[in-house]
């Protein structure tokens, strides 16, 4: 009966796969839409593709907690963010324009840094007399230097990336003060998401992220199990250049088309 209790609900490899075919729509709709235009079709692929950020954030936090090697996590990470610049400036943002912005990894490397500091500081203010006094101001430093790091590198979202890690992550510590369940623990990152949507949204004057709340469903049925994988890890890593790769190749040859 535990057994069967276990195995219902949501995976990780099947959030995974939710959100790498959300942001694949959502990449697709930016390579077409010197095709689509400001249409319908469009904004559709844009407003699926905004349920993939908060499932990836949520996995990069569920990763940092159960990870055996947080810093062969960061290493990884790291790794696929230098392969996935040169894609993901050919098919989103423009070589001309590759300084601009970096892509997501970089946004989601910072945010495990930013993790992995607050972790590492409050292990050291358990062993001190005033802990609780200091866990908040102490806190806002390494949260306060990832935010500028994002923004300063430009990374995708910019400091609103790391600010997203830090809500769901927040969340989840005030949901395992009153349960140690799994499910109070999915509660806290949405609210924590959703908190991020309606920030988001509203500092930028109109509504898209808010769209992402349809990734709240998948996220509250999250089991806690890995789910059973038939692909190497890497895939999931390599999935982000090599369809970017894909999407510029198919814009190049359809823009060549166009011209014929």
């Amino acid at each position: 009966m535990e057994l069967a209790a276990r195995k219902s609900g949501v995976s990780a490899l099947s959030l995974k796969w939710i959100a790498i075919v959300t942001m694949f729509v959502d990449h697709t709709g930016v390579v077409c839409y010197k095709w689509l235009g400001w249409t319908e079709a469009y904004l559709r692929m844009r407003y699926i593709g905004r349920i993939a950020f908060p499932i990836f954030v949520f996995l990069l936090i569920e990763g940092f907690r159960y990870t055996r090697d947080r810093w062969a996590y960061l290493r990884n990470l790291l790794i696929f963010s230098m392969l996935s610049e040169i894609p993901f400036d050919l098919a989103l943002t423009g070589w001309d324009t590759r300084n601009d912005t970096q892509n997501i990894f970089w946004t989601l490397s910072i945010g495990l840094l930013v993790l992995m500091s607050l972790d590492a500081l409050w292990a050291r203010l358990e062993r001190g007399p005033v802990s609780r006094f200091l866990r908040l101001p102490l806190s806002l430093l390494p949260i306060a230097a990832g935010l500028a790091a994002a923004e300063a590198l430009e990374t995708d979202y910019h400091l609103w990336g790391v600010l997203l890690v830090v809500l769901m992550f927040a969340g989840e510590e005030a949901a395992r003060r009153y349960s140690v369940g799994q499910f109070a623990r999915n509660i806290g990152a949405v609210v924590g998401a959703v908190l991020w949507m309606a920030l988001y949204d509203h500092s930028h004057g109109w509504v898209i992220e808010l769209y992402g709340i349809v990734s709240a469903a998948p996220i509250l049925l999250y089991n806690g199990e890995r789910g059973r994988y038939r692909l190497p890890k890497w895939f999931f890593y390599g999935f982000y250049p090599a369809h970017l790769l894909a999407l510029y190749a198919l814009q190049d040859t359809l823009f060549k088309q166009l011209l014929t």
